[in-house]
């Protein structure tokens, strides 16, 4: 399932949005809308998006400055660029802006950018993970993995929306998740995941707390700093 957030504080834009993709959304998305550039950053450290609409004239934030914080965020969503003027052009290029379009969004070019970032997924994204547990194979991104840990005989998987005791073994998932970090033995980590670390511990999504190993400390810190 897709995530997909627009952000405008003009509620007829979310409702244009929403109708738009119940009329041309072919697989199953998950809606959320937001009247404010905070609303999404806050909740965007909780849900990983696919797909933001973000108005760039709103209250409080402007959608240039929550699109560099979104970024900032690791969120590498794609970003539709909603005004009613031409003057954000070069602030969307700094923010890899996906499209730009006018309000409200003409179906046509609804249809054509869904249609092409379908086809963005396919290309920039990899397939999800199966991760086999005692009640079937579900589908992972990497993206929404935070970590993966061997708990006495068992490997737990966490998750940006659950918890999972996988049946398969640590090698399979060092095998899947190159770029993973590993603070400790037999443990894991996104580093996009990452909030805070020191030399005895590391803070991830979600506030779980993950042991260091002090032998591990300066490569795990080198690595985070790339």
């Amino acid at each position: 399932m897709w995530n997909i957030a627009v952000c405008d504080d003009d509620t007829i834009i979310q409702q244009n949005i929403a109708q738009l993709l119940e009329q041309y959304a072919d697989e199953p998305c998950q809606l959320y809308c937001f009247t404010s550039g905070i609303e999404l950053l806050e909740a965007a450290q909780k849900t990983v998006f696919d797909l933001v609409y973000l108005d760039m004239q709103m209250p409080g934030l402007n959608g240039v400055e929550t699109a560099r914080f979104l970024r900032q965020q690791g969120c590498d969503a794609a970003l539709i660029i909603l005004t009613n003027y031409d003057d954000y052009l070069a602030a969307g290029y700094e923010v890899e802006a996906f499209r730009y379009r006018f309000k409200p969004i003409d179906p046509f070019f609804f249809q054509k950018d869904y249609i092409a970032w379908q086809q963005w997924l396919r290309e920039n994204r990899v397939p999800p993970i199966l991760l086999t547990a005692d009640d079937g194979v579900h589908q992972i991104l990497r993206k929404e993995i935070i970590s993966v840990e061997v708990t006495g005989r068992k490997v737990k998987v966490v998750t940006t929306h659950g918890v999972y005791i996988s049946k398969d073994g640590m090698q399979y998932w060092e095998q899947r998740l190159s770029g993973f970090l590993e603070p400790y033995n037999k443990i894991l980590i996104n580093p996009q995941h990452v909030k805070f670390f020191d030399a005895v511990k590391v803070i991830t999504t979600g506030d779980n707390q993950l042991p260091m190993s002090r032998r591990k400390y300066q490569q795990f810190r080198a690595a985070m700093m790339k």
